[in-house]
């Protein structure tokens, strides 16, 4: 859907100023984590959109074709100026299962040391670089198995460890592949936890509402800022397998925004009646805001331009500009040519020309004031 990649540079700019004020660490965004590190081409250009250069893949998703006996380094060229780090799939789900029973955490660690030792007994004399990416969300016992067999493999005289970023600027196994699996090979399970196409749609459809609402805003950052925080939480992969949940947070800031928009409204108006050819009408503008509103324009129309006349025409515009909390009428000058109803249509709109909530329709009933009526109201006055 259009424009849904334009909220990733902001989302990932708000993480890292949110993880660095809160946890006093300035993160590192130029690595994107895609989904138990499975891949595809279109997933590359996602994840590369808002900036990042190194995506973290999983060996059971970029798998080797050049029948290597041994397991490569993990940093792969893949093109375009993007790393693919490619973490061990044993490794990386050796701590899945249940690691608050003592007997599961001891079997975890020891397959753990197993795998790692097997690693390093393909090609003892051919130094490598690997890394391991636990789930999203492990638990605190499955952290704890997976750093007790962390440092139990540190304390080995097979391996030795490193941070990420000397993993990524290791010089690549020239033997390692560097394809990205075509999307036919996408786990389906993944794909079956995405986001509809139609919740994107969703998200683009706030994102135009409150496009229009923020250009007649005194004050557009106290509304632009968290709904703009909030549509980036509608695009999280935290909502994957959580379809209701995802719905049902989106419907919450469509509606909010909604109601938002309709503290600023037109009141609606009863028949208006004009005696005689002339007079003016007034139409109120209501802003139950806590900020005030501007650039809005009202537009009077008439249906019959003939018969009753907005200014100098079928129509005329005034501009508006209404306090926080407060009302404010707007009066325009009609001329009438005949008797009768005719009714008319008030609308506010923006700036631009963009409809702003729905129009009001009220009738005007004109009744033309007789000579004779007019000679028996000056009797009156004379005595």
């Amino acid at each position: 859907v259009t424009g849904s990649l334009g909220h990733l540079k902001d989302a990932t700019d708000a993480a890292s100023t949110t993880v660095e004020t809160v946890l006093h660490v300035k993160p590192d965004t130029s690595y994107a984590w895609p989904a138990d590190g499975a891949i595809d081409p279109s997933i590359v250009n996602v994840a590369t959109s808002a900036g990042a250069d190194k995506v973290i893949a999983r060996s059971d998703s970029l798998q080797e074709r050049n029948n290597l006996p041994y397991t490569p380094s993990a940093a792969r060229p893949i093109g375009s100026g993007t790393t693919a780090v490619v973490t061990d799939a044993r490794l990386s789900e050796a701590f899945q299962g249940d690691m608050t029973k003592a007997e599961n955490s001891t079997l975890a660690v020891q397959q753990f040391l197993a795998q790692s030792l097997t690693i390093n007994l393909q090609e003892p004399d051919n130094e490598r670089n690997i890394v391991v990416a636990p789930q999203r969300m492990p638990s605190a016992s499955q952290a704890q198995s997976m750093a007790q067999a962390i440092k139990t493999d540190q304390d080995s005289n097979w391996s030795e460890s490193e941070d990420l970023a000397a993993a990524t600027k290791a010089k690549p196994d020239p033997e390692a592949t560097t394809r990205v699996p075509s999307s036919r090979f996408y786990p389906s399970y993944l794909r079956k936890q995405e986001l509809p196409q139609s919740a994107f749609q969703a998200i683009q459809d706030t994102q135009t509402k409150l496009t229009n609402f923020q250009v007649i805003l005194s004050d557009p950052s106290r509304v632009v800022t968290p709904f703009g925080r909030a549509m980036d939480r509608q695009m999280s992969t935290s909502w994957r397998g959580r379809p209701a949940e995802a719905q049902a947070y989106r419907d919450g800031v469509a509606d909010y925004l909604s109601a938002l928009t309709k503290q600023v409204r037109l009141i609606e108006k009863s028949e208006a009646k004009l005696s005689g050819r002339s007079a003016t009408i007034p139409v109120t503008v209501q802003n139950n805001l806590v900020q005030g509103v501007e650039h809005l324009h009202l537009r009077l129309t008439s249906t019959n331009g003939a018969r009753l006349k907005i200014g100098d025409g079928p129509y005329a515009e005034r501009g508006v500009k209404v306090a926080g909390g407060h009302s404010q009428s707007v009066k325009f000058t009609t001329t009438s040519n005949a008797n009768g109803r005719v009714p008319v249509f008030a609308q506010l709109y923006t700036e631009d020309g963009q409809p702003y909530g729905p129009e009001v329709r009220f009738d005007v009933n004109v009744t033309e004031i007789t000579p004779t009526v007019m000679l028996v109201m000056a009797g009156g006055v004379l005595l």
